[in-house]
């Protein structure tokens, strides 16, 4: 939304960190972006209180990885908030996976149910917000999954977690610390520690700068991150994102690891129901490991219930035979309250 200008998440969004259920406001703009528009003129207010929003989605994907069979999986997710006044919620985030399945009747990994969000939010007045529970943590782009997962190995990305956020039209600021949220796959994965995120809008509501630095303790690791970043919308059809940044973990076993990770992406909306985008994951090492994946994408919005999205994965791990290419389909139906 950078490429409109809107340089933070919270007009439309009812964290200010953004990726979670919309607000009254956010909703409209929702509706209106797709291939067949609504006008949600009749609904609620932006400052009606909605007790209790919700919404749900439903995935059936295709993932075909030649020469191997293609592979169908199954994923839903529920997400509600319980209104408890204006500017204080009770938010819950639920989601279910199926194991991939293929069509020689196999498949991989197992069935999961897991609570993925569970938080208070309280907004006590415009530009400043608390939270307290289980969350992402805040990132410049929210993107580096691909990254994070290698920089951060078997540690919870929904930590138990408290927040503060502050901004106005100018710059945003976040500061939060973090511990075990009980769903690690050992106890000595268990990660405790904090960090902050500060951006600055330096262009028009169209360019967001900012750094972010996390330090983090645990029996299997010590971790340490810097890192900058950059969302820009030349256009209201182009733009960037750009968030790269530096980790240094010193292991049990006396061990130092350095990672410079980082993700680019160049994205492209022709019209609003049609984004597209061409991004690089990209994960170095001091001792010369070097892996990197290219995605371009596609995603289509039929409408606020229906989209459909494409993409190829290709991953390089800079060894002999190190690449391996993914063909993706995905149709998703959500329905939001």
């Amino acid at each position: 939304m950078i490429r409109l200008g809107y340089p933070t998440c919270s007009s439309c969004h009812l964290s200010p960190q953004g990726g979670g259920l919309l607000n009254n406001y956010g909703r409209g703009i929702d509706a209106a972006q797709t291939l067949r528009p609504e006008d949600l003129s009749s609904e609620p207010g932006a400052n009606d209180l909605r007790r209790l929003p919700y919404d749900m989605k439903f995935s059936l994907g295709v993932d075909r990885d030649p020469p191997s069979a293609a592979g169908y999986s199954f994923s839903s997710s529920a997400r509600a908030a319980f209104a408890v006044s204006h500017g204080q919620y009770i938010v819950y985030g639920l989601s279910v996976g199926s194991p991939t399945l293929a069509r020689t009747q196999t498949k991989t990994g197992a069935a999961s149910l897991r609570m993925s969000k569970l938080y208070w939010l309280y907004q006590p007045k415009e530009g400043v917000s608390i939270t307290v529970g289980r969350d992402d943590l805040p990132s410049g782009t929210g993107l580096l999954g691909f990254s994070r997962a290698t920089t951060s190995p078997n540690v919870s990305s929904t930590p138990t977690q408290a927040k503060v956020f502050l901004w106005n039209k100018r710059w945003q600021v976040a500061a939060y610390g973090f511990g075990p949220d009980g769903n690690e796959t050992a106890k000595k994965y268990e990660a405790r520690g904090g960090g902050a995120m500060l951006g600055v809008n330096v262009w028009k509501d169209r360019a967001v700068v900012g750094v972010t630095s996390r330090v983090s303790y645990a029996d299997a690791y010590d971790r340490r991150n810097a890192g900058a970043y950059l969302r820009l919308g030349m256009t209201e059809h182009l733009g960037v994102l750009l968030e790269h940044d530096v980790t240094a973990r010193t292991t049990d076993k006396g061990e130092h690891l350095t990672h410079v990770a980082g993700y680019s992406q160049l994205f492209w909306v022709p019209v609003d129901w049609l984004q597209t985008g061409l991004a690089v994951e990209d994960v170095t090492t001091l001792r010369g490991a070097h892996t990197y994946r290219l995605t371009p994408s596609a995603q289509v919005r039929l409408n606020r219930n229906v989209g459909i999205a494409f993409n190829t994965r290709d991953v390089y791990t800079g060894v002999a035979a190190g690449r391996s290419r993914t063909y993706s389909v995905q149709l998703s139906l959500k329905t939001v309250q």
